[in-house]
């Protein structure tokens, strides 16, 4: 049986006005003791589709502009255009008087027969039953570390004091319980693990500044291989760019963002 949290705790109702009511939970929650960014997206993405009545999203880019909190907070959303191919709209995520986030998307449907050609491959990873839970051998447990499930070939150096030098990750994901992946689960999926930069320093601490992701299909039901990498530091900030695929080696999202060194 899936875990029922993340539909609860992505849920928004409206108020009208383009406004909708949230609830941020502490089930998210990083290691920095805040509500995930993947999280934060999935919830905003859902209530803005939802509000405007838009088809699938397709691309959406979040600003994080103050840390979030766990609370009642509103979501207030405009629609900037109502194609008849592509929608986009707006959300700002408000907890009181604090301005937490910023979202535009893009919706629209995919048609069936559309050109397509991969010239990437998939993580080269074993079957998942034959890889470790890295909870069990050092990492975090606990919020957004409870609330998905990890499967890798080994685990990462820095969760056992020895970082590799090489700020790179594959692995397996799924939401916990293996509750299906719906589009705002694909965005949260992209931000759900811990930075690959910590294979640099594991004395380091990361947070999302902001993060663009692209989502080209719904995924077959099963766990999706992540391919996590970053490559350039400068000056306390670096990039760090994901890739998830299905486990037919479809490439279902992608995403890059831009994160501050703490």
């Amino acid at each position: 049986m899936h875990d029922d949290f993340y539909d609860l705790d992505t849920a928004s109702l409206s108020r009208g006005d383009g406004v909708r009511d949230l609830t941020l939970t502490d089930r998210w929650n990083t290691p920095l003791g805040k509500p995930n960014g993947g999280y934060i997206l999935a919830a905003m993405l859902r209530g803005l589709r939802e509000e405007i009545g838009a088809a699938d999203p397709m691309v959406a880019a979040v600003t994080y502009l103050t840390s979030p909190e766990p609370g009642p907070a509103e979501l207030r959303t405009s629609a900037v255009r109502m194609g008849r191919r592509v929608q986009t709209g707006t959300a700002a995520l408000w907890e009181g008087e604090r301005h937490v986030a910023e979202l535009t998307a893009s919706f629209g449907a995919r048609p069936a027969d559309g050109l397509t050609r991969e010239l990437g491959t998939p993580p080269s990873l074993p079957a998942p039953d034959r890889c470790a839970d890295p909870r069990e051998h050092g990492m975090p447990q606990g919020g957004l570390f409870d609330r998905i499930d990890y499967r890798m070939a080994s685990v990462p150096g820095w969760s056992v004091g020895a970082p590799s030098g090489d700020p790179s990750i594959d692995l397996w994901q799924r939401l916990a319980g293996g509750r299906e992946i719906d589009f705002p689960a694909l965005a949260l999926l992209c931000d759900s693990f811990a930075p690959p930069v910590l294979e640099l320093d594991d004395r380091i601490q990361s947070m999302t500044v902001q993060l663009t992701v692209h989502l080209h299909r719904l995924p077959r039901p099963g766990w999706i291989a992540t391919r996590l990498s970053t490559r350039h530091v400068v000056n306390g900030f670096h990039e760090e760019d994901c890739e998830l695929w299905d486990e037919d080696g479809n490439l279902v999202a992608q995403s890059r963002q831009l994160a501050i060194l703490l």
